[in-house]
């Protein structure tokens, strides 16, 4: 599989506007050329590398002015939505690409895919929730400098590239659409998320029936001005008053226009959205 993918890869990232040229060298690393001279090695890696072995290869490229990029084989990332400490070296990866690995496979449709994983912090130490996000389309490759103050082992300034794909945790519709895959599996026996560009999660289940003696969960009638304020929030209607709050002041964070990274015009497009629902919300329900 790794040299299927370095193959398509390296033919891939040869066709990047800003490439010059790209090839394998003897060492099984591909090396990329851009137009303004920026030399650029890009590793497979089929095994988790330690932080210092990691901070070796940074110090030897950055010394003679080469930039670094690390893709992993997609077996070694926890699964998608599990809870969980994911080790030393893939948090140094994640650190070092701002927030997110690179993966690489051979998808089933038997091609090969890059794809790229989030670690969301939910307030533990060494425990993230596992964010899978859309494939990446291979049409940059901007080399930056990085300074990485932890983990202490990788602390330093940096050489590296990435594949210029976008935060795709911090896009509203993606954390919107989680947010209510999570929901939904409280009331489900399990979940899985589809990985797919919209953020849509997909149910593996039907709804569990209510214990005896208990009443169903409330439900607003479908496509009900209440049932898609909900929506608007990531949520369905069985959120509870704490939830549609938190869920409004999570989504304030990343749409209000001045702080959101969308076009201003957008950003006030969906705040203002967001917001409506969370009054009618309230209203509705007396809270």
């Amino acid at each position: 599989m790794k040299d299927i993918v370095r193959n398509w890869l390296v033919k891939k990232i040869g066709q990047i506007a800003s490439v010059r040229g790209s090839a394998v060298n003897r060492d099984g690393v591909i090396v990329a050329v851009t137009w303004s001279a920026t030399l650029i090695h890009i590793y497979l890696l089929s095994e988790i590398i330690k932080p210092r072995g990691l901070k070796k290869i940074l110090q030897e490229n950055s010394r003679v002015g080469v930039s670094s990029l690390f893709i992993i084989d997609s077996a070694l990332a926890p699964q998608d939505g599990v809870k969980a400490d994911p080790g030393e070296g893939l948090m140094a990866l994640h650190t070092l690409f701002k927030d997110r690995l690179y993966t690489y496979r051979i998808d089933e449709k038997g091609q090969p895919a890059i794809g790229q994983v989030h670690f969301k912090s939910f307030g533990r130490t060494n425990e993230y929730e596992v964010w899978y996000g859309p494939d990446v389309e291979i049409a940059h490759l901007p080399a930056y400098r990085t300074w990485i103050r932890q983990p202490n082992a990788m602390k330093g300034d940096w050489l590296t590239a990435n594949l210029g794909s976008e935060s795709f945790w911090r896009q509203p519709d993606y954390s919107a659409g989680r947010q209510a895959s999570r929901q939904q599996a409280r009331t489900t026996r399990s979940y899985s998320w589809s990985k797919t560009t919209n953020g849509a999660g997909k149910l593996d289940s039907e709804e569990e029936a209510p214990r005896a003696g208990t009443s169903p969960p409330y439900t607003p009638p479908r496509n009900s001005k209440l049932e898609r304020s909900y929506a608007e929030l990531g949520l369905t209607g069985v959120a509870t008053s704490e939830e549609v709050k938190s869920a409004f002041r999570n989504l304030a964070r990343t749409l209000h226009p001045d702080v959101s990274e969308l076009p201003k015009e957008e950003a006030e497009r969906k705040f203002k959205a967001m917001s409506e629902a969370y009054t009618f919300i309230k209203l509705t329900k007396g809270w």
